[in-house]
């Protein structure tokens, strides 16, 4: 009985830790990449979802200048930021700190 129960218990033990090394084998997580695909020119909505994605955490202001949104607001430190969105592409032309 002895003889049988260390390879018993081994077998237990192994068969636990098995499934989860396996599940983080070869796990990668995609970078996020969301393209604006609406036609005509951006939404207000849109321009502050892009300012958000590179830190700017509360808004104060938004204005409308030219071909471009200009969003100011915070970051995570309390800092002043502003952030220019060009509203017919979505692409981020200018960051002030």
């Amino acid at each position: 009985m002895r003889d049988n129960l260390i390879p018993a218990v081994a077998f237990v033990m192994i068969g636990f830790t098995v499934p989860a090394s396996a599940a983080d084998i070869g796990y990668v997580q995609e970078p996020v990449s969301e393209v604006y695909t609406q036609a005509g020119p951006l939404p207000l909505q849109a321009a502050v979802d892009i300012a958000n994605g590179i830190g700017l955490v509360s808004v104060s202001n938004t204005n409308k200048w030219g071909n471009e949104w200009q969003v100011e607001g915070y970051d995570i430190a309390g800092s002043y930021m502003e952030v220019d969105v060009d509203a017919r592409t979505g692409a981020i032309v200018n960051v002030d700190r």
